[in-house]
Formats: C-alpha cells, sequence, structure tokens
C-alpha cells in the first residue's frame, strides 16, 4: 500500500471531509467544537474512514495488521481533519466550551472514526476475497469496479447497520437516546439543550476493548497460500490474554448495556419503575413508593383526558376494533425521565406504541391532556409513526402534529387562548406564516411561537370545517381540497378574523417577552448557556452567591441576554445584607430605569425592588413598585401575587409571613416551614381574616394533600378575603381540591361559582375565557372520573337475574 498521505482514497476522504464540516460549520450550533459538531462528525467520519481504508485495502490486500493500522490512522487522521475545521469555524465565531466540546468529539467521532477505519480493513479484505476465475495464484492486482464497489458497500454496512440497531429500538421501546459505536451519542430531543452524555465514557471503554481486541487478533491473522485467513500462533500468550480478556469485556458492555445507561427497553423500564395500575383506558408504569391516592387520581385523570379527546375529535378512537388504550409512563423526576428514555425537561408521545412519557407534576397534570392527544389523533394518522405528514408520516407536518395536541387539550393557567396570543403576534408583525409552520420549517421558530400558533390555526380549522376535517387533515388529505379553498385563502381569512379580537396593550407586551425570541438553531451556545444557568441556579439555591455568580458571567460572555443581567442582580440582592443598599438593590434600580432593557426584564427588577422596599416595611416605596409592574400584566397569576404583596405592606402580621412565603429572608430563598408557622399564627389570631387560610391551604394543594387543602380553603371562602383575585382563585382551587379527591358535587358548585366571575383578560379581576374553559375542562374530567353510587336495590332481583 502507498504510504497513508500518499493514498489517492484517504486524500479524496480528507478533502471531502473538511468540506463537508466547513460547510456544516457555517450552521450556528455546529461553528465549534461541540454536541452538534460532534454529531455530523459522527455521521460522516467514520464512514469516510471506512471506505478509505476498504479501497485501499482491496487493492493491496496487506497484512491484517497493516490494513488494522491503517484503518485505525485514517480514522485518526480524518477525525483530526474533522476536528481542525470544527476549531477554524470556532475561531471564527468564538468557542462556546472548547474543552468540553472537544472532550465530546474525541469520545464521539474520535474513537468511531478509529473503529469505521478498523471495520474498512475487513470490509476490504471481504471485497479482496473476490478473485478471478483462474484458481493459480497471482500477484495483487488492482481491483476491479465490482471489488470497489464490494469495497464501498461492506464499508457501509456496519455504520449503516449500528444506525439501523438504534432505530429499531427508539420504534420497538421507550427511549429516544441513541449511542452508536461509530456516530457516538445521540440526545433524542430537539428541546432539551442541556444534553447529558455522561454514559459516552463507559460506552466508549467498550469501543477501546473491542479495538484492543481486534489488534491482538491481526497479529495472529495472516494469509496462506491461497490467500485465506489463517490463525497463527506468534508465541506471545500476554498478547492472546489480553486479547481475550478485551473480547470479554466488550461483550459484557454490550450486554449489560440496559444496566449502563445505553439503552433501555419497556421490560427493563418497567422494571426500574416497578409498579403498575390499570384504568379503563390507561394502564400506567409508576415509580415504587409512590402514594397509592395519586396513582389512582393520575389513572382517573388519564382515563378522562381519553374521552375529553375523543369529544374533541368527534369520534371514538379505536384499536383493532376495541377501545384504544393509552399506557402512560409515569416518572419521579426529570433527571429519572432522562436517564431511563431520554427526554428529561421534554414531555413525549410515541403515537405507535400508544404511550406517553411524563414526570410527576401535580393535580391537574399540566401536559398529560396534550401528550394524550398525540396518541388519540395518530389513530387517524398513516404509516408506521402514527404522524400526520406526507409519505405516510415519513416527511412530518410538527405543525400539525402539535397543533392538535396544543388545539385539543387543556391549558392550566393561560390567560388568553392559542387564538389570542396569535392576534398579538400579528399585531406585533412577529405572526410566522402557515407555510412555514405547516412544514419542517416549523422546527426553525421559537417552540412557544410555532405551538401556539399551531394550535391557533388548527383550533380555527375545526371550528370552521368541522372535527371530521381535522381527522381527515391529520390522516393525510391536504387541507385545500377539504376546504374548497387555497392556503392563501385560508390564511386571509384566518387574519381577518383575528382581526376582530381587541386585546389590552398589556397582553402585547407579554407577548413580546413570550414569542419574540430566537429559536433553539439561532442561539449562540444553547448548550452551555443552559447547563450553566441551571448551575448557577443550584449554586444559588444551596447559598453559594459567589460561585452562582461566576457562572452567570460565563453565560453572559457567550449570550448577552439582559436577563442574565437581572439574575446577577437578584443573586447580589440575596448575598447582601438584608436592609442594606447594597449592589444588587443598585443594579437592579439601573436594569428598571434603562429604556434598553426589554420591558417584562424592567418589570421584574422592578418588582424585586418591591420585594426589597417590604422586606424593609417601606410600605409606601413597596406598594409603588408593585402598583407600576401590575399596570402593564395581563397575567392574573402574578397580578394575584402583587395583590397579596400590596395588602401585606399594610398589615405587619401579613407581612411576616408573605415576605416569609412569596420572597425570603435567608440568603433570598423562601422558607415554607417558617412560613407556614407565620401563616398557622396569623390565622389563629386573625380567624375572620381568610387570606392566611388561603395561603395555607395553597400550600397543602401544592403537595398534593387535597384533604387538608379543601379544608382551609373552606376557612378562607367561609371568611372575610377582600383581595377579588384571591376569592376568585380560592374558588378555582376548591374546584381542583374536589376533584383530588373525587368530590364532583362540590366540584360542579364551585365551578358555577367561578364561571360567575367571566369577563375579559386584562379588564380587572376577572375570570378569562381561557381560564373558564379549562375549568370547564376539568370539570368535566371531574364529573367523568368522580365514583358513581350503585343503583338501588331492586326487591324483585333473583340471583339468576330474572324478573
Amino acid at each position: 500500500m502507498p504510504t497513508l498521505l500518499r493514498s489517492p482514497a484517504t486524500r479524496l476522504a480528507a478533502a471531502l471531509v473538511a468540506i463537508a464540516m466547513a460547510l456544516v460549520g457555517l450552521l450556528p450550533l455546529f461553528d465549534g467544537p461541540g454536541y452538534e459538531s460532534a454529531l455530523a462528525a459522527g455521521l460522516l467520519v467514520p464512514s469516510a474512514a471506512a471506505i478509505a481504508t476498504a479501497l485501499d485495502v482491496a487493492a493491496h490486500r496487506p497484512l491484517p495488521l497493516d490494513a488494522f493500522r491503517r484503518g485505525v490512522a485514517n480514522g485518526a487522521l480524518l477525525a483530526a481533519v474533522a476536528y481542525a475545521t470544527t476549531l477554524a469555524h470556532g475561531l471564527r465565531a468564538g468557542f462556546c466550551d472548547v474543552l468540553g466540546g472537544s472532550a465530546h468529539f474525541a469520545l464521539g467521532p474520535g474513537l468511531g472514526a478509529a473503529l469505521g477505519g478498523a471495520w474498512g480493513a475487513v470490509a476490504g479484505e471481504l471485497a479482496a476475497g473476490i478473485r478471478r476465475d483462474d484458481a493459480a495464484p497471482q500477484p495483487p492486482a488492482p481491483p476491479t469496479w465490482r471489488r470497489r464497489l464490494v469495497a464501498v458497500l461492506a464499508a457501509l454496512a456496519a455504520p449503516l447497520a449500528s444506525i439501523g440497531v438504534s432505530a429499531v429500538r427508539f420504534y420497538t421501546s421507550p427511549i429516544v437516546f441513541a449511542y452508536d459505536p461509530f456516530v457516538g451519542f445521540f440526545s433524542g430531543t430537539l428541546y432539551d439543550t442541556i444534553v447529558d452524555a455522561s454514559g459516552l465514557l463507559t460506552y466508549r471503554a467498550g469501543t477501546l476493548a473491542t479495538l484492543v481486541a481486534a489488534s491482538a487478533l491481526a497479529h495472529h491473522l495472516v494469509h496462506d497460500a491461497g490467500g485465506r485467513l489463517s490463525f497463527q500462533p506468534q508465541g506471545r500468550p500476554g498478547l492472546l490474554l489480553l486479547g481475550a480478556a478485551c473480547a470479554a469485556l466488550s461483550a459484557a458492555n454490550l450486554l449489560e448495556g440496559a444496566r449502563l445507561g445505553h439503552f433501555q427497553t419497556s421490560e427493563t423500564i418497567a422494571a426500574e419503575l416497578g409498579a403498575l395500575s390499570q384504568g379503563q383506558r390507561c394502564e400506567v408504569v409508576y415509580p415504587r413508593g409512590t402514594r397509592e391516592a395519586d396513582v389512582q387520581r393520575f389513572v382517573r385523570e388519564c382515563d378522562a383526558h381519553i374521552a375529553a379527546g375523543e369529544r374533541w375529535l368527534g369520534a371514538p378512537v379505536e384499536q383493532g376494533g376495541a377501545p384504544l388504550r393509552v399506557r402512560a409512563y409515569l416518572f419521579e423526576s426529570a433527571a429519572q425521565k432522562g436517564a431511563l428514555m431520554g427526554a428529561s425537561r421534554t414531555y413525549v408521545a410515541k403515537p405507535w406504541r400508544r404511550e406517553v412519557y411524563l414526570q410527576a407534576a401535580g393535580y391537574p397534570h399540566p401536559t398529560l391532556g396534550h401528550e394524550v392527544m398525540h396518541v388519540l389523533a395518530g389513530a387517524f394518522a398513516r404509516g408506521p409513526f402514527k404522524i400526520a405528514g406526507r409519505l405516510g408520516g415519513w416527511l412530518p407536518d410538527p405543525g400539525l402534529i402539535e397543533g392538535i395536541a396544543v388545539a385539543g387539550s387543556p391549558r392550566e393557567g393561560e390567560d388568553l387562548s392559542p387564538r389570542e396570543w396569535a392576534k398579538a403576534m400579528k399585531d406585533l408583525g412577529i405572526l410566522p406564516p402557515l407555510s412555514r409552520l405547516f412544514a419542517l420549517g416549523f422546527l426553525a421558530e421559537n417552540s412557544s411561537t410555532a405551538y401556539t400558533v399551531s394550535g391557533a390555526f388548527v383550533g380555527h380549522v375545526r371550528a370552521t370545517y368541522g372535527p371530521a376535517a381535522v381527522r381527515a387533515w391529520y390522516g393525510g388529505k391536504p387541507l385545500p381540497e377539504l376546504t374548497g379553498a387555497s392556503w392563501a385563502e385560508m390564511e386571509r381569512a384566518w387574519h381577518a378574523e383575528l382581526d376582530t379580537l381587541s386585546l389590552p396593550d398589556a397582553a402585547r407586551a407579554q407577548a413580546k417577552a413570550r414569542f419574540d425570541r430566537p429559536a433553539v438553531f439561532e442561539r449562540r451556545c444553547p448548550h452551555v448557556v443552559d447547563a450553566c444557568a441551571q448551575k448557577a441556579e443550584q449554586l444559588r439555591a444551596r447559598g453559594d452567591h459567589e460561585g452562582a455568580i461566576a457562572e452567570y458571567r460565563r453565560v453572559l460572555a457567550l449570550d448577552q441576554s439582559p436577563a442574565t443581567r437581572v439574575a446577577i442582580a437578584e443573586t447580589r440582592l440575596a448575598r447582601d445584607a438584608p436592609g442594606s443598599r447594597g449592589d444588587g438593590v443598585r443594579e437592579l434600580e439601573t436594569l428598571a430605569g434603562d429604556a434598553s432593557v426589554p420591558r417584562h426584564l424592567r418589570d421584574r427588577a422592578a418588582e424585586r425592588l418591591g420585594d426589597v422596599a417590604l422586606s424593609a416595611g417601606d410600605r409606601e416605596r413597596a406598594v409603588a413598585w408593585y402598583q407600576e409592574v401590575a399596570g402593564r400584566l395581563v397575567d392574573e397569576d402574578r397580578l394575584r401575587t402583587l395583590d397579596v404583596k400590596i395588602a401585606a405592606a399594610h398589615d405587619d402580621r401579613a407581612r411576616a409571613a408573605v415576605v416569609e412565603l412569596l420572597i425570603g429572608t435567608r440568603g433570598g430563598a423562601p422558607d415554607r416551614f417558617r412560613a407556614a408557622e407565620l401563616l398557622g399564627a396569623w390565622a389563629a389570631q386573625a380567624p375572620g381574616d381568610g387570606l392566611p387560610s388561603y395561603l395555607l391551604g395553597r400550600q397543602y394543594l401544592s403537595d398534593g394533600r387535597f384533604d387538608e387543602a379543601a379544608d382551609r380553603l373552606d376557612r378562607a371562602l367561609g371568611a372575610h378575603l377582600p383581595i377579588q383575585r384571591v376569592w376568585i382563585e380560592a374558588e378555582r382551587l376548591r374546584l381542583v381540591a374536589a376533584c383530588g379527591v373525587g368530590d364532583a358535587e362540590t366540584a360542579r358548585r364551585m365551578f358555577a361559582q367561578y364561571a360567575a366571575h367571566e369577563g375579559a383578560a386584562g379588564a380587572g379581576p376577572a375570570v378569562s375565557q381561557e381560564r373558564r374553559d379549562a375549568a370547564l375542562r376539568l370539570l368535566e374530567r371531574c364529573d367523568r372520573a368522580a365514583p358513581r353510587p350503585a343503583p338501588p336495590a331492586d326487591p324483585s332481583d333473583r340471583p339468576d337475574g330474572q324478573k
């Protein structure tokens, strides 16, 4: 064989790798060492190394050891070319985390390329075995086109097969992540920006063991007189022993992959969680030790969501002639879900498996209905994945997939509907065109924008053309064919309908804060930024304010978001002595008065300044800050919190409890236990004041203690509640508590009282149409899930069933 750098195949492969990585690096997320660039290189470089090696080995058929060495050298060279190209992009655009990104690159495509080159040696040997019809020994000759073709196909076989294995695991199990011997690690989710590839270390230990075992084997292989491979002892038993040990280690790494977190199956996840509960239409796999009452509540809620989804779709959902059943995997936490199936902070459904994957998040669960809608809609879809899109779902339509789930599921805690949010975006000039949303362009939008607008339009289609049109559209029929109008005509009609809505200025201000943000593909260093921000929050919660500020400064160096400046000021505020006018207060005052800072962040700084004043007993200053912020809000939850703080400013007894509960006096962290003591004392000293009972009831409800919550909320509603927003929320929470214990009668009564406060969002203390609809959907689920009393016995009934 020619030397490595003189090989035409190696030179061509290196040039193609350099060009491909140079082009990929022009995308924002790929412009330097990191997860995305490592993933791109992992898909390209090992296959290129395998092909280049296979062509050389097939052409010259060297000794097996030389072929193995050439393969590893090819992999190392091409990985170095890819890494150098990625480094050049980092120098051009700036590095995010050069050390962490380089380590990911080395463990991913670095070792993957070496393995690819080693496999290329095997592929080349297979191709070189295609000999001429003449059986007489012949010297090596230049490979024919057939040998080249076999060499290339064989070289690609292993990388493609490994991807195929990952695809099969994705399809046949709950997991969305993949560890691949050539590519490295694929996290599986787009919106989980914090990538945990900790299992890559143990996975690559198996790769190294495989390479060492292959090297030991290559030392003992030669070609016999007929050109066939044969084993030839080398008199080095230590090398054989090392090879055998590494082969065993590699096999153990593969066989114990589930324990090591390299893959999971339905069985291993179910065994790890350990418990199963069956409902009418739902079965729930959940962690052992979960409170039985919480499990049964979740099962009933899941059953009720299926019934509600069928009503929205306008048709029963069946599978094989029987009512469709849904399996829900309920994980203890986002961390457990991420470790077992790959999506930590992203809720996921697999419609073709009729499964949803969620972590516990209280009652009512905020996203259970959304994920169940994905499964129900999948019953009307075509193709193996049961999702909307062209070519039987092989070319997905993410706008329709997510839009039907947004439109068909309840949205807890929202003051505006998707339709109203779309109107606000239209007024701001940030409403994306439908042609982009109902195509793969959906992924290039901010996720909040894409989900909300898609849901608003799907809801418009249902309201205008009926549920049957939505089902047929999801099943693959073109929407213009179903409606008789072109996309442009439908978009104009929808915009005209949006123009009939009237919104307050506060709604547009909140829409700008919520939706006018870059998509994940447009963000600078999202993985490092979000990981540092998460670490800063953890440090701050532990009281390490200096460490938190250092992490926030790292974020600020990569992402000049004013939100990080506010977080730094808040952390300094927590560090400063109570009542002192330290750096935190001065920075917050600067931010609150800086017109270049987005309005919602100025309001956040202003509210924190109000908190400082309230903690210090400066009543007038606190109220002034709170009232200034309240005048620009449409969010009833934040407005209610401000109302409570304003009320506390006028009552020293209330102030101590509210500061401890909502603001905190020790290092900036609220102390719920101390707050509960103060609230209990307040309630005992002022039995006619319903506010402390309301706040205690709210805490009980957040802990899932529905009976205690109901008792406290009844006390609050039976006492004096001067804050109208608190009165309204107390009625809603009492509805939730009633549903939590299956008390449908009380739930109906509380809904009637709650709905009586209906009014436009932003028009003062009132229940918006969106909140009323969410409460009504909860009541409908509650009514369905409530235990039904047995009918009175008929004395004429006989044991045999005859009258």
